[in-house]
């Protein structure tokens, strides 16, 4: 698996590079710039071929590529240096003997041809097609945090013959009604489009903690659509996160995937693939509709709404209480039906307090941010950590069979495990312990379901792939250059900045997820590079544009000397880049392997 990492990063950095690079190769052609070599890969050369006058190689080191020009100097040259290696060439083919319009065409071509790699993926992923899952392309709101902004904010009704974008609102007057709810659409924030819950996280981080003005769309029990527009400021909500959020989580449909023997949803005649739509009336996702279920432990009865064949059904259902270590999620999953994993030892696979992240009844996590910002309050509550290998239950042999049992007999009792939290980097970081928990059984209600992924095929036709592909090139660029303004107003921190540890990371795990993901993730790559190549920084595409400005408004050269110390100093400056972004790769890294 490690090989075909190395193999996936290595195809996809070339494939940026040589877009890259043959931008301004195509360029420095059309300009009729000598091109001695264009090289994928970085010296030394391992072998090529020379056509005319270009010697078209691979490098032996895959990290990078490189076109050499007559007269592209990086580093300024002085005249016998020049000579010497480009003795041979008429000046009038030298890079720096061009206009200075040629020459800020063949140093744009590279970013451009990044932009052009990033239209064709998402092309080509608009046109042929992929299977994804709903939530990528669903802007609906699923679980809503405690106390966070959604809960209060205001909503204010939005006339049904008012356009988009010309909403106009008395917000002197008192909001219609209060707080986001489950199954909620979030059509724009600040007027920018939303396709998906991640948009909506990803503007409450690059805005800061000012009032974002947001349009939601809710939907009515007779199916009709009431817009409104919600005022409302993101904000830091505990003591753990880096960034303001509104408090939403995407609305993960709750798809029925099996069901449990002896349990209550099977009794009451729920199948596989049936669709929950609302409980009691109300809309739910997997989240919420956990929710609901586990806070019924007092003979309760559910009515759930139910999609099958098209066809809507209201079927009562009453949970069954059972017994469960809130917040401990283990693995293999308590509740599985494979003999050979209910015999293994349960071991921790994570350790958080979101109420609505039920192992026994989905197997799932539940919200990831909730998970990371809360967890050190589950480890203080239950004094379980990620990693620790279950081995004893109250004296006896640890098996998943065994604790599973324990926990669905003894609601409201306790337990004691013995637990084996194993070294970490052997021994260096955190050393081998035995230790013991006594933790607390809670009560809590349930049916005997686990949910499937509900997956949806998205593909345009012919006309709409190339306004599809600018589009989601344009919300890159837009995305890009929103974290560079917020990098620079302060808004994001310099250590979320990745590096090549980062692109090695985000690419082979998109690659394990499908070729879709892939795509996706090298075309906002791309994008990306284009901007950073084209910052004002010395070495950079964007620092030779910036000299070039200079030198077309001073109508002559730079003096050598000041390009010479600019170019060391840039150079000085990327390579620190590189260190710093180096760093914070690696620092995410161990503090990830870190229970």
């Amino acid at each position: 698996m490690f090989l075909v990492d190395i193999l996936v990063f290595i195809l996809v950095l070339g494939l940026l590079v040589f877009f890259h690079e043959m931008g301004h190769f195509i360029a420095g052609k059309a300009c009729g710039v000598y091109v001695d070599r264009f090289s994928l890969g970085m010296p030394p050369r391992l072998f090529g071929i020379r056509l005319g006058e270009t010697d078209y190689c691979i490098g032996a080191l895959p990290i990078g590529g490189y076109v050499k020009m007559a007269g592209q100097e990086d580093v300024p040259q002085d005249d016998e240096a020049r000579e010497e290696e480009y003795g041979d060439v008429p000046p009038e083919r030298w890079l720096n003997h061009k206009p200075v319009w040629q020459r800020a065409i063949v140093f744009a071509a590279g970013p451009l041809m990044n932009v052009v790699l990033a239209v064709l993926l998402y092309a080509v992923l608009a046109g042929v097609g992929e299977y994804v899952p709903e939530t990528k392309v669903d802007n609906r709101i699923g679980a809503i945090e405690p106390g966070s902004p959604a809960v209060t904010a205001p909503l204010y009704r939005i006339a049904d013959n008012v356009r988009p974008g010309e909403e106009r609102v008395d917000y002197d007057r008192e909001p219609d009604t209060r707080g986001w709810k489950t199954g909620d659409r979030i059509v724009s924030v600040d007027g920018e489009p939303i396709r998906s819950i991640s948009d909506v996280v990803y503007a409450a981080i690059v805005g800061g903690e000012g009032v974002r003005n947001v349009i939601i769309e809710r939907p009515g029990p007779d199916g009709s659509i009431t817009r409104y527009i919600s005022p409302v400021a993101p904000r830091m909500l505990s003591e753990g996160d880096k960034y303001p959020r509104f408090g939403v989580a995407p609305f993960q449909a709750a798809l029925v995937d099996k069901l449990s023997e002896d349990m209550p949803a099977l009794a009451a005649g729920l199948q596989p693939g049936d669709l929950i739509t609302h409980v009691d009336g109300e809309p739910v996702d997997v989240v919420t509709f956990m929710e609901r279920i586990t806070a019924m432990t007092s003979g309760e009865t559910a009515t759930l709404t139910i999609l099958r064949d098209g066809e809507s059904l209201d079927i009562p259902v009453a949970p069954t209480v059972v017994g469960q270590l809130r917040g401990v999620l283990f693995s293999p999953p308590l509740h599985t039906t494979d003999e050979e994993e209910r015999a293994q030892r349960p071991v921790v696979a994570a350790v958080q307090t979101f109420a609505a992240a039920d192992e026994d009844e989905d197997g799932d996590t539940g919200n990831a941010a909730a998970e990371e910002s809360q967890e050190a309050d589950a480890i203080a509550s239950t004094g379980l950590k990620r990693g620790d290998e279950i081995l004893e239950i109250n004296g006896e042999p640890a098996t998943v069979a065994l604790l599973d049992e324990y926990l669905r007999e003894n609601p409201g009792g306790s337990v004691t495990l013995k637990v084996r939290r194993p070294p970490i980097w052997g021994g260096l970081l955190r050393a081998e312990s035995i230790e013991t928990a006594e933790l607390d059984i809670e009560p809590t209600g349930m049916v005997g379901l686990t949910w499937r992924t509900k997956m949806v095929y998205r593909r345009y036709s012919a006309l709409e792939v190339l306004p599809e592909a600018f589009a989601r090139s344009y919300q890159a660029i837009h995305r890009t250059l929103s974290v560079l303004g917020s990098l620079v107003t302060g808004g994001l921190s310099p250590s979320d900045l990745g590096g090549p540890v980062m692109i090695y990371r985000v690419t082979t795990e998109a690659a394990r997820m499908g070729y879709s993901w892939l795509l996706d993730i090298t075309a906002f790559i791309s994008i990306n590079l284009a901007i950073f190549n084209l910052l004002p920084l010395p070495v950079l595409d964007g620092g030779h544009l910036v000299g070039l400005a200079v030198e077309a408004v001073r109508r002559k050269p730079v003096n050598q000397r000041v390009a010479i110390l600019v170019q060391q100093i840039g150079l000085v400056l990327i390579l620190a880049l590189f260190v710093f972004v180096t760093f914070n790769d690696i620092r995410t890294w161990i503090l990830n392997i870190i229970p």
